[in-house]
């Protein structure tokens, strides 16, 4: 079973980075998404994921017991990445009604820094004056979640969306209330088991981060149907009707667009060469081109133009 959650770590924090890189790409490719604020919250999350295997691998696989230092610092970890979802769900939201979520937030994050500045420094081994702090903090999570998405039905968020939410807040909830148990020892006979169920939680997290910016971002902004280009005859029936060509211009242009020579043209539409001149010369005159170059660039243009 061991072997089996290190994996599930491993492929947790492979799932991070893939959602890390997704969230990155789709930034490059649309600047303007709302969903740019995401990256701070899935950062936390990887960082957090590789934390909890740090702390998995050296207990259980080599058997090298972490310290109350090590373990205290999961505390703080925990407590960003709810401030950092909580800012999420509420830039999801866009709703001026959730703004209190993350005021709130913000201003008790620095009271629980200063506390378990204070709890470390001078009563690291007294695990109780950490876990006062997280009740708070997990009620926050819990009011704060559900105001959004009760803010989010209102306001017509898709059914995704509201799922999406729903999914995050629920686990992370779990996931908070494990930690809460574990470190303070109330089901002392199980502790070892109800933490090896954290990383299928995070698993869970990593996954719906990654579903959602997959459809919502990614795909928008690079998986995009490429527009269909028009048929060459009907690229030339516009340039045609932009620049009351003739006919016969229009066939020699034609001609040109398919890297004719003067002499190959006369040939093609049997008329001498000077003709094939003269009408070079009104239809360049007519589409405002100086050379071939410009006149098959017009009718690429239209050519590649979106249907």
């Amino acid at each position: 079973m061991k072997h089996v959650i290190v994996f599930c770590y491993i492929f947790t924090i492979l799932i991070g980075v893939s959602a890390l890189t997704i969230q990155w790409l789709a930034g490059k490719g649309d600047k303007g998404k709302e969903y740019s604020v995401m990256k701070p919250f899935i950062l936390m999350l990887v960082i957090m994921n590789l934390y909890d295997f740090f702390i998995y691998y050296s207990d259980k696989i080599i058997n090298h017991s972490s310290g109350n230092m090590i373990l205290s610092i999961g505390d703080c970890l925990i407590a960003v990445l709810v401030l950092f979802w909580l800012r999420v769900e509420t830039n999801i939201c866009q709703s001026e009604d959730c703004n209190w979520v993350v005021r709130i937030a913000k201003k008790y994050i620095l009271f629980y820094f200063c506390i378990w500045m204070v709890s470390v420094i001078f009563f690291v081994d007294i695990k109780w004056t950490r876990l006062i702090i997280d009740i708070p903090l997990l009620c926050l999570l819990i009011a704060g979640s559900i105001a959004c998405i009760v803010s989010g039905l209102k306001n017509g968020d898709s059914h995704k969306l509201i799922a999406y939410k729903s999914v995050i807040t629920l686990f992370m909830t779990v996931n908070y209330v494990t930690y809460f148990i574990s470190e303070s020892g109330i089901v002392k006979e199980s502790n070892e088991d109800i933490m090896d169920l954290t990383i299928f939680y995070w698993l869970v997290i990593n996954a719906a981060n990654i579903i959602l910016l997959y459809k919502r971002d990614f795909s928008k902004s690079y998986l995009v149907d490429a527009p269909v280009a028009m048929d060459i005859n009907e690229a030339l029936d516009l340039v045609k009707q932009k620049y009351d060509l003739t006919k016969r211009e229009v066939e020699i242009l034609k001609e040109i667009y398919e890297g004719k020579t003067n002499t190959q043209i006369a040939e093609e539409l049997f008329i001498s060469e000077s003709t094939v001149k003269a009408h070079i010369y009104n239809t360049f005159r007519k589409m405002n081109v100086k050379n071939r170059v410009e006149a098959v660039c017009i009718v690429r243009e239209e050519k590649e133009r979106e249907q």
